[in-house]
């Protein structure tokens, strides 16, 4: 039998003191090592390796064709775990091939010896291990064509949604706010009894002293975001906000949840692998145990974002800690509204409480829709079956109040880099 070495024995000891019930900081202190280190051999001792403790070999001991008994005992054990979901490090975890390479690489395999997803299917298949049943969708007939923005930084565009209510027996209705960096993929959120458009506007405030605003900000048209229903040219609270630190909001159509997508696929990742799995008592509570969820889900989205090599939209632009405005007296500042439309059975499209005929002939085509307070103004554009953006309406958007200048001097400006 080959001598352990000191790093092996080490390993060996740290597990045997944990499985005694042993402070896991009090045993890696004591060794001289990180939390991290002793996590990733807690975890290795639990694959059923029979030498977990050794370190894994830097050449692969496999062909292509062929994966050694243990590395397909490790693909079977993570699995198990991510559909149980016993281990707090897989509690909020997906299950598919991509999440168990993700759970490989940080228990400290190699790449050589992470199989390829295709490879991680047929181990699942052959050990008859369950199978989640595709998610049915309805599928959207559009013609691809009702967006004219095609974000590329990180940061560009991010996208806002109410979820809710939920209930939580013997508490009452909970709403969760959601928000997700399109191309980034990284999401933040926190929970509120209702929707209303100050805990909207509270959050992002909280948010935007911690990360960069972005150039756009999509929305439904909730009144959360959009306001009252009644009134023409009414500004919401909303988007006032957003115009005084420089973002152009995006309306989507009414009733058209699939055009914020990227937040929607989150909505639903957030009732399946959180809101189900778990049982909460009150809003305290949810809010003490979501922070873990999105982390796990953060960690996940940078992973498989790893060998992008995306950048961040520049400059990057944060309020101040100590930034603070009234809500309620928020003035109308210069800068663009979106909002993109379906043209209704007599040419016409509604923006803010307000109809403007397009032509029929751009009956059920989806328009876009821009109002530039400054210049007051409401142009429509329509990207046409070539993809060309062609603006084929104009209007004159007379606004009955003072049309501040943006104020630069209210952000910290970071430059920006590579992430």
């Amino acid at each position: 039998m080959t001598e352990l070495t000191l790093e092996e024995k080490e390993r060996i000891e740290a597990v045997a003191r944990h499985k005694t019930g042993e402070k896991p900081i009090t045993i890696y202190t004591e060794l001289g090592k990180s939390r991290k280190w002793f996590y990733k051999w807690v975890s290795r001792s639990k694959t059923g390796a029979k030498e977990w403790y050794k370190d894994h070999p830097r050449t692969p001991e496999h062909t292509p064709n062929q994966i050694n008994d243990e590395i397909e005992q490790v693909v079977v054990k993570i699995r198990t775990e991510l559909m149980e979901k016993d281990n707090d490090e897989y509690r909020y975890s997906f299950v598919g091939a991509e999440a168990i390479q993700f759970h490989m690489e940080k228990l400290g395999y190699s790449s050589s010896d992470i199989p390829s997803t295709s490879t991680i299917k047929r181990i699942i298949k052959r050990n008859k291990l369950r199978v989640n049943k595709p998610e049915r969708y309805k599928r959207v007939h559009s013609k691809g064509r009702y967006t004219i923005i095609d974000p590329k930084y990180v940061d560009e565009m991010h996208q806002l949604d109410f979820v809710g209510p939920r209930h939580i027996k013997g508490y009452g209705p909970i709403n969760s706010l959601h928000l997700k960096d399109v191309v980034g993929r990284q999401v933040a959120g926190r929970q509120y009894k209702a929707k209303s458009m100050g805990n909207a506007m509270g959050f992002l405030l909280n948010y935007w002293k911690q990360h960069p605003i972005p150039k756009y900000l999509q929305v439904d048209n909730g009144m959360c975001f959009a306001g009252d229903f009644k009134h023409p040219k009414s500004f919401s609270r909303f988007v006032r906000l957003a115009l005084y630190v420089g973002i152009e909001v995006v309306f989507i159509a009414p009733s058209k949840p699939w055009m914020n997508g990227t937040v929607e696929e989150f909505n639903k990742d957030f009732a399946r692998l959180f809101w189900k799995k778990e049982r909460f008592v009150n809003l305290d509570d949810i809010r003490r145990k979501a922070p873990k969820f999105f982390e796990q889900q953060n960690e996940f989205n940078a992973w498989k974002l790893r060998n992008k090599n995306l950048e961040s939209i520049n400059p990057k632009r944060m309020l101040p800690e100590d930034f603070t405005i009234d809500v309620n007296k928020l003035p109308l500042v210069a800068g663009k509204i979106h909002f993109i439309r379906i043209v209704d059975s007599n040419g016409r499209i509604s923006v803010l409480n307000e109809y403007f005929h397009v032509g029929k002939e751009y009956i059920g085509e989806y328009v876009w829709a821009t109002i530039k307070s400054r210049k007051q103004t409401l142009t429509i554009y329509y990207n046409d079956e070539k993809l060309q953006v062609r603006e084929i309406k104009k209007f004159c958007y007379k606004i009955s109040e003072r049309i501040r200048p943006h104020k630069h001097s209210i952000f910290n400006n970071i430059s920006g880099k590579k992430v």
